[in-house]
């Protein structure tokens, strides 16, 4: 009995070990002696690995065997690999074999996972199977026909089957590889301090990691210790090394990084000499520095020195410990760490390679060490999530129990043949503790797993509910990656699908040949039938791609419509919800990935028109069909082959003036044309006309432009896109023709016009009701003022711009009323309204000259617009429109509401802003919170000094304080939507800044009207410095003594700065111990004077007269005492009688006469009697005293006079 027990627990040990992560160590592995042994091997040419037959065996004893062999048993992930196994080993020596696989789900049951940690993705499950009967845990691949499971495909078994042998296959290879994805916004890893991390009498430092960046903006950090210590970053696309605070001066590489692709990058430090970089281990720069350093990473930021936090952890895909800020967006794998005090003795201080694959931790590879992971994913190196992926059935359910807030879900189903449409429905009524519903996210794409970055479709699950469809999605499997972002439980999936019935034979259709009408078409109660709907059945033969496919009808009686798909005849059901005609929006793209199957066209009459965009080969399918009856019509299929100027060495020439088409596209293709333009020409104009869709124009002189790199581009909605501009620059320019969605039908024409002005003076101009203004033309920089005004309240305004090319920005602001509503009235019982208004300002977009912007609720009176230029602009059309109101809201006249008696200043507003911005309340606005504040490119780029992509809070406090910012703002709160301000409100309200508000009241009145102010903020300057608090001219982080404005400077390091120091070089610690010694002397040798000269006083002007010092410093009363307390000068050492101060007599080094100093002399001069003390060879004294005002003199004959 106790041999079976002993036996049970070997065999239970054998078990564990051979599922158990890749990177543990098997002591119980068999070797060949034991009785197993390789029958055959193999290579797989299509990923050149090595694969083994094994000899018969439990799937226990051939993992363990397998490890023995450096690998692991074999890991199938798809079809190629999985036909390759079953035909090099299935029947190999002509003997059929059951072969064992690397699956299993014996760890937790229904959970499979691949033996070297593989998540378990492709499956080839044979009928009914998994039947996860019993014991039946691990999986084989059947070599012949097992019942109703087919040779090929996969079956589970028990550990060690009796009935028949099983075969392992082994796979050699180190086994699954884990990295860690991080989203550029909180997620990071944080590993506390050690010893091995402690670089200090370091001399050499190299960093390394395999990174794969989703983007290249910005500062991305990889890796940094502590607060602001060593690491390593991107800056932009750029590798650089964090050697100081200020990011400005660290050292960059001058080779450069991709997005989207694994690059290994490396930094190395050598103190006092410089730092090298390598890119994929090539040199990528060097940067020489004597002053070259390995920061500790013991700044002292204020987050660390307000907390009290030691602020020393190592932090990865984050700036640091100081600053929450510029995470690193993408996937991030084998980072190392090697330092030492000389090259030769370098070694490995910490090396993270993510071998675990799930968890919130992670280990060195010493396993000494272990790091937190806060909110990053697990993923494979090809971006793919490691999660146990959950099979969906179409028409079943499945209930998630529970998974936790920040989890990532892996959910599949299979896609059947002609899939019309495919639904997803999920729910959950089950509430946290907190009583949150629940949120969460599903990204679906087909045969590829999807992220947050890479999907077909992301949808949002609120309140716990989510509902999502896909129309003919293609065939094969659909992944759906569920991110939570709260903690779920029981949440309920169920998917749907609606199928299209087989087509019909092709003899049963009529062919379609391109461009052939095919005549006297009649639908009616003849044709094939459907409820109430008559269709006929049409087909195209597509032979090679095409950039357009186009069917349409014309001609007859009655009314049909049309439908276009791929698979199989669309059918219509729900007739009114089918898509309206062709509008640019059925291109060839759904979400900029998938394309789009089908299309309809159900428009009045016979005329419909439907497109598919960017076709491949195949059967396409037309539906015409109709709920009476059509007669008489024709059809047509058309097709556009794709253009041969799709690089711009193949731009077709455009002849001035002459049209050139019928073009056709989509989103993805871009066609190239170019025009010579000749000296001399005052204006190039190209325009799109005749099409349909949606199409964009850019160019560029003498090089092909993209659609991030152009000199113009034009920005009008629909396919009747227009560029137009001024002295253009003779030579050829490039025109690239391309669409964020599709058109068709489109003609371009280049031509040269005589020169167009639009004369604007500076002067506001009035926009009335629905007139619009066309041809308005703005350059960079600049701005054009309108208003409009409004007689009566209204419930709407809009301003809109469209049409032209360029870029610009429209601002609005005014005053908009809102109603509160109470109980009772004038009329007694009922209700009442209460109107209080208040002033609004808005921005619009910044991104081309399609802007709208309407305001609810306008009251009364001028509403000002601002476009402003952010590119060269021009033939722009703008329109504003306004109602009334049937409210009973009486109109307010000009002057109605009361201007406040003071207003929040600048600095006061910042810091009610930043109180509200900051979030976590470290002082800097960065990440998150900067989206929150909705701050643009511009002026985040005037907000941000110091460039590290983050705002801090004397940043805000200067731009806000900056004049023209200030003046406007206050204005702006003074006015509440007049357009003047009294003059008495503005000159007693606290500026940061000086203005003379008289200097731009040119009418003398008692107010500032907003023309006025303009001219303020045209010859305003700014004198307010954020970063100098008590506005001595010394930055703050050079000022000793930021709040003191007499003091900047402590050279001696005592503590009271140098112009209050008797002596700036010398601590006054020093001078007082110096002088209390000093003291102590000459009160000795005075004490034993007067003892030998009691009666013997004779008088004497001179200053080494010792009883007469005694007196002048002590008083006639002098004690020998030494006392601590302050000396009253003025009443120790100023007799009772009047002292005349004899005239100054200058310096012996002085370069002029006394003249320049008497304003500075007479009675704030000391005594002449008042000792001083020699410093450099001449005597000198502070007074009066800790008051900075230093005196010297040459002689004790001499008055005292002001230090130069």
């Amino acid at each position: 009995m106790e041999n079976h027990m002993k036996k049970a627990v070997f065999l239970v040990v054998l078990f564990l070990a051979s599922v158990a992560s890749p990177l543990m160590t098997y002591g119980s592995a068999q070797s060949p002696d034991d009785g197993m042994s390789v029958l055959h091997t193999a290579v797989n040419p299509s990923n050149n690995n090595t694969y083994h037959l094994l000899t018969a065996s439990s799937w226990e004893d051939a993992a363990s065997y397998a490890r023995s062999l450096d690998g692991f048993l074999v890991t199938v992930d798809d079809e190629d690999e999985n036909t390759w196994l079953f035909d090099t080993f299935a029947s190999w020596d002509d003997q059929s074999r059951h072969l064992w696989t690397g699956l299993s789900d014996a760890a937790s049951e229904g959970e499979y996972r691949w033996h070297d940690g593989t998540p378990f993705l492709y499956r080839n499950w044979g009928d009914a199977q998994p039947s996860e009967g019993g014991d039946e845990h691990f999986v084989h691949i059947a070599s012949t026909n097992m019942g109703n499971i087919d040779p090929g495909s996969w079956n589970d078994l028990e550990n060690d089957p009796q009935y028949f042998p099983v075969y392992g296959v082994v796979e050699i290879g180190p086994g699954a590889d884990y990295a860690l994805r991080f989203d550029g916004g909180s997620d990071h890893v944080v590993m506390d301090h050690n010893d091995d991390l402690d670089m200090t009498n370091m001399t050499h430092l190299e960093l390394s990691a395999w990174i794969y960046p989703y983007h290249l903006e910005s500062n991305q950090f990889i890796m940094m210790k502590g607060d602001y210590g060593w690491g390593m970053y991107l800056q932009g696309e750029h590798l650089a090394f964090s050697s100081e605070y200020s990011l400005s001066r660290h050292p960059v590489s001058n080779g450069t990084v991709e997005m989207n692709t694994w690059t290994h990058v490396q930094v190395n430090v050598v103190v006092g000499e410089g730092y090298t970089f390598h890119l994929n281990g090539e040199e990528a720069g060097v940067v020489s520095d004597d002053e070259a350093t390995i920061p500790l990473g013991d700044f002292g930021s204020n987050d660390c020195f307000e907390s009290g936090d030691a602020c020393d952890e190592l932090f990865l895909a984050r700036m640091g410990a100081g600053c929450d800020c510029s995470h690193f967006e993408g996937v991030l794998d084998n980072i190392t760490v090697r330092a030492g005090s000389n090259q030769a003795d370098m070694d490995v201080r910490l090396h993270l390679d993510f071998p675990e694959g799930e968890g919130a931790e992670t280990w060195d590879s010493t396993e000494a060490y272990m790091a937190s992971i806060e909110g990053a994913d697990w993923v494979m190196p090809d971006g793919s999530i490691v999660a146990q992926a959950v099979e969906l059935f179409v028409g079943e359910g499945y209930e998630l129990e529970y998974a936790a807030a920040g989890d990532t879900l892996l959910f599949f189903v299979e896609i059947e043949e002609y899939t019309r449409e495919l639904y997803w429905y999920s729910y959950s009524l089950k509430f946290g503790e907190s009583e949150e519903m629940t949120e969460y996210t599903v990204y679906a794409q087909t045969n590829e797993i999807p992220d947050e970055w890479n999907h077909d479709t992301a949808s949002f699950g609120e309140w716990g509910f989510l509902y999502d469809a896909w129309s003919w999605p293609e065939v094969g499997v659909m992944w759906f990656t569920m991110v939570l972002d709260s903690d779920v439980e029981e949440l309920y999936i169920e998917l749907d699908a609606d199928m299209a019935d087989p087509p019909p034979t092709l003899d049963d259709m009529t062919e379609l040949k391109e461009s052939i009408p095919v005549t006297n078409q009649e639908v009616s109660f003849d044709s094939y039938n459907n409820g109430d709907v008559n269709m006929n059945f049409y087909y195209v033969n597509v032979t090679e791609p095409l950039a357009d496919l186009r069917v349409r009808t014309y001609d007859g009686q009655g009314n049909v419509n049309i439908g276009i798909s791929y698979y199989s005849p669309p059918e219509p059901t729900l007739w009114w919800e089918e898509p309206d005609d062709f509008d640019g929006g059925d291109s060839g793209k759904s979400d900029g990935t998938v394309a789009v199957m089908e299309a309809w066209s159900t428009g009045p009459g016979n005329e419909e028109e439907v497109h598919l965009f960017d076709v491949e080969p195949g059967l396409y399918y037309i539906t015409a069909y109709s709920f009476r009856n059509a007669r008489s019509f024709t059809i047509v299929a058309d097709f556009v082959y794709p253009p041969e100027n799709v690089d711009p060495d193949d731009a077709i020439t455009l002849t001035p003036g002459v049209e050139y088409g019928l073009l056709s596209g989509y989103e993805g293709l871009m066609q190239y044309f170019k025009v010579e333009v000749p000296q001399g020409t005052e204006r190039l104009v190209v325009d799109l006309s005749d099409g349909a869709g949606e199409a964009s124009l850019f160019m560029r002189l003498d090089q092909a432009p993209t659609t991030a790199t152009y000199d113009h581009h034009s920005t009008a909605d629909g396919a009747d896109d227009r560029i137009a501009f001024n002295d253009p620059t003779p030579g050829w320019w490039y025109i690239l023709l391309t669409s964020e969605s599709a058109f068709t039908g489109v003609n371009i024409v280049a031509d040269f016009a005589d020169r167009y002005v639009w004369d604007y003076d500076g002067t506001p101009l009035e926009l009335y009701n629905d007139e619009p203004l066309e041809g308005i033309s703005v350059g960079k920089g600049g701005e054009i003022f309108f208003f409009a005004m409004l007689d009566e309240p209204g419930n709407l305004f809009s301003i809109e711009t469209s049409g032209g090319s360029g870029d610009i920005m429209l601002s609005i602001d005014g005053v908009q009323y809102e109603l509160d509503f109470f109980e009772g009235g004038r009329q007694g019982p009922g209700f009442g309204i209460d109107v209080s208004t208040e002033s609004f300002e808005m921005t619009s977009g910044k991104d081309g000259t399609n802007h709208k912007m309407t305001v609810e609720s306008p009251m009364n009176g001028r509403i000002d617009i601002t476009m402003t230029g952010l590119s060269d602009s021009e033939e722009i059309m703008l329109v504003a429109r306004w109602d009334e109101t049937e409210l009973p809201i009486d109109p307010i006249e000009p002057g109605d509401e009361e201007e406040p008696d003071s207003v929040d200043t600048c600095v006061e507003a910042t810091t009610e802003f930043f109180s509200d911005a900051d979030a976590n309340d470290d002082g800097v606005l960065d990440g998150r919170e900067l989206d929150a504040v909705d701050i643009s490119a511009e002026e985040m780029k005037a907000i941000d000094l110091n460039k590290d992509s983050s705002i801090e809070y004397r940043e805000a406090l200067q731009f806000a304080c900056t004049c023209d910012v200030e003046l406007e703002g206050v204005f702006d709160e003074f006015s509440v939507g007049r357009d003047e301000v009294s003059l008495l409100a503005l000159e007693g309200h606290t500026w940061m800044n000086d203005y003379d508000f008289s200097l731009i009241n040119v009418n003398d009145d008692d107010t500032i009207d907003r023309d006025e102010l303009d001219l303020l903020v045209l010859v305003c300057e700014t004198t307010y410095d954020a970063f100098d608090g008590d506005g001595d001219g010394v930055p703050d982080e050079k000022d000793a003594f930021p709040e003191d404005p007499t003091e900047s400077k402590d050279t001696d390091g005592d503590g009271v700065g140098d112009n209050a120091d008797i002596v700036a070089s010398v601590s006054n610690d020093i001078i007082y111990a110096s002088a209390g010694a000093v003291f102590l002397v000459l009160a000795g040798l005075l004490f034993g004077f007067l003892r030998t000269t009691k009666n013997q006083r004779d008088e004497s002007d001179v200053w080494s007269d010792e009883d007469r010092m005694n007196e002048a410093m002590f008083g006639s009363d002098a004690s020998n005492n030494y006392d601590k307390e302050p000396v009253d000068f003025d009443a120790a050492i100023i007799p009772e009688s009047t002292v005349s101060i004899p005239e100054p007599v200058p310096l012996a080094d002085a370069n002029s006469g006394a003249s320049s100093m008497d304003g500075l002399l007479g009675d704030d001069a000391p005594h002449p009697d008042l000792m001083g003390m020699m410093l450099d060879g001449i005597e000198t004294v502070e007074y009066p005293t800790g008051s900075g005002v230093v005196w010297v003199r040459t002689s004790p004959d001499l008055p005292w006079e002001p230090k130069v």
